[in-house]
């Protein structure tokens, strides 16, 4: 008897780019599948309706809508939001994708790959053990975080000044948690609906440590599933700082994160078999990219 195919939910947080949104719909649809959409309260108006009407086989639906700003508490908010939206249907996997991620491999290779590999969690931590540099976004209140500067420059400053003083007194958030053990990774993950009930079970926890935080999203998940036997459940690499252990395909060295343009298809389209999706991508400065991708891809599977 073959066994049933898995249930994916695809959380999708979008802050504009609806281009993208719309390709994603489209590809992802399946009849294993279904959307569960965040869109940012800043982005402007988007035509649900028509979005909903985009696949023929899966379920649409935006939550909510909150306004998401950069390392604030309000990203963590969006994540449990959909987190919390799609387990009340229940899925095998759950899938935290940005509106600005663009799938590198066929839909059925993607579903293929999570069914030879069910009960796995994919999951990217920073390391095994936690800087002191990255254990301050917790540690510290960051009174600040939520002003959604846009200057890099200045969200460092404010940040350093806000936690000079805390140091002096020797303030420490942390030691309000025994026994939580703080991890930090990256917040796009794969996730079993085990390891998602978790995380929901943990909300009360989660929000009290991440509100005044800085960048906590890259925090919470991470926290939850290591002090828990889920651990032991995670991806090859988890903790070597390796985008494989996340199936995504991402670069720091050339940007925070590289945004990919059109010189970087050959390079995108043989990324490795464990990179699923890649991120990020700037429809409206480099579509032919984009577009390319969802065509070479999509022609893999039959069309989309």
């Amino acid at each position: 008897m073959e066994p049933r195919p898995l249930r994916h939910a695809y959380l999708i947080m979008t802050h504009g780019n609806f281009p993208i949104l719309e390709k994603q719909l489209r590809f992802l649809d399946s009849d294993n599948a279904d959307f569960y959409v965040h869109v940012d309260a800043k982005a402007g108006e988007i035509d649900t309706d028509r979005f909903c009407s985009l696949p023929r086989r899966s379920r649409v639906t935006f939550i909510d809508r909150i306004d998401v700003r950069w390392g604030d508490f309000s990203q963590v908010e969006g994540e449990l939001a959909l987190l919390k939206a799609s387990a009340a249907a229940g899925y095998d996997y759950y899938h935290l994708l940005s509106g600005v991620d663009v799938p590198i491999k066929s839909r059925a290779y993607i579903e293929q790959y999570f069914a030879e590999r069910a009960g796995t969690n994919f999951l990217k931590f920073q390391a095994s053990e936690i800087s002191e540099h990255d254990l301050a976004r917790v540690k510290y209140y960051h009174p600040f975080q939520h002003m959604n500067i846009r200057s890099r420059a200045l969200r460092k400053l404010l940040r350093e000044a806000s936690r000079l003083p805390q140091r002096l007194v020797g303030t420490d958030r942390t030691r309000s948690y025994p026994g939580v053990v703080f991890q930090k990774g990256t917040n796009w993950f794969s996730l079993t609906d085990e390891a998602v009930r978790l995380v929901i079970s943990r909300e009360a926890l989660i929000r009290q440590f991440c509100r005044s935080s800085c960048c906590a999203d890259e925090i919470f998940v991470q926290t939850v599933i290591f002090g828990s036997p889920l651990r032991h459940t995670l991806a090859d690499h988890a903790f070597e700082n390796d985008f494989r252990s996340c199936c995504r395909y991402v670069d720091w060295s050339r940007g925070d994160p590289y945004t990919f343009t059109d010189g970087d298809l050959d390079e995108l389209v043989s990324a490795g078999a464990d990179y699923l999706f890649a991120r990020k991508f700037d429809y409206a400065a480099h579509p032919g990219v984009v577009d390319r991708l969802f065509e070479i891809f999509g022609e893999d599977q039959g069309g989309t």
